[in-house]
């Protein structure tokens, strides 16, 4: 039997839906027919049992070059390198960073929806003793280990915002360390979107959602499969908003600069050249 052999390990709230889409847009690879499966993470809760309910998600008896897996909270911990590996040595993995202020920014008001950080919370106040949600924008601390298991030719980190800027380019990059048929960039116009919304619509989904993940899982877990779903949440965003950026108070600006400088060292070791800690400030979140 085939196994799963591509898994994008992460970085939350830096473009994985986007990510997950191309690749499932190609006809050499099946992504699983619900992202975040959490099989080989901490997170067991929503996941599958056992090896054979994973595989559930796959039709591995059909020819795919590549079946993947699109679990954000993987890169976490290094531990699941070890599981992954383990599993399949031949398998490839795929991490996708944005700039680390952004990706916090944005994380900070998802971390609202979700009721993890109060509602009224400024960003200064949610950062104090609140290191999980800086450690996520670490990728020089989260990312090695995950280069150190799989080596260079089996693990690859790819750039939001230079998928952004020239989507073809990115795309090409992506298809040659798979080692993939070339295909043209799927339209990024009908990709799927994550972003979080605005006070009311968090109100809405945390009034809603939470309770239904905690009290009945297997109907949480089908609401996720479900594009009925989906479009309810696409009408909502448009009906009530996405989240507004909040501006940042100059100690705070100087901190989080301080905060992610050997983040942005090591991006720009990595190649990147999208990113300006400066910039982060100026953009949206």
């Amino acid at each position: 039997m085939n196994r799963v052999n591509l898994f994008l390990v992460g970085v939350n709230k830096a473009g994985t839906s986007w990510l997950y889409y191309l690749l499932d847009q190609h006809p050499s690879v099946f992504m699983a027919d619900m992202k975040e499966l959490y099989f080989f993470g901490d997170i067991d809760a929503y996941g599958p049992d056992d090896l054979e309910a994973y595989h559930a998600h796959f039709p591995l008896d059909q020819p795919f070059e590549y079946f993947g897996d699109a679990t954000v909270m993987y890169y976490r911990n290094p531990q699941v390198a070890d599981r992954i590996r383990t599993y399949n040595p031949a398998a490839r993995a795929l991490a996708i960073v944005r700039d680390p202020i952004r990706r916090l920014r944005s994380q900070f008001q998802y971390h609202k929806q979700l009721g993890h950080v109060a509602e009224g919370a400024s960003l200064g106040k949610a950062l104090d003793g609140n290191r999980p949600l800086v450690r996520d924008s670490h990728y020089e601390q989260t990312l090695p280990p995950f280069r150190e298991r799989f080596g260079p030719d089996r693990f690859r980190i790819v750039s939001l915002e230079e998928g952004r800027r020239a989507p073809a380019s990115f795309w090409a990059k992506v298809q040659d360390f798979l080692d993939l048929s070339p295909v043209p960039v799927p339209d990024t116009e009908e990709r799927p979107k994550n972003p979080t919304g605005s006070p009311w619509f968090r109100r809405l989904y945390r009034a809603t959602i939470p309770p239904i993940r905690e009290h009945a899982p297997g109907l949480y877990t089908r609401m996720l499969e479900s594009p009925l779903i989906h479009r309810a949440k696409k009408t909502l965003l448009s009906l009530f908003g996405t989240a507004n950026r909040e501006a940042l108070p100059p100690a705070l600006h100087e901190r989080l600069r301080e905060e992610f400088a050997p983040t942005y060292a090591y991006l720009q070791r990595l190649g990147f050249e999208a990113y300006d800690p400066e910039e982060a400030f100026d953009s949206a979140a």
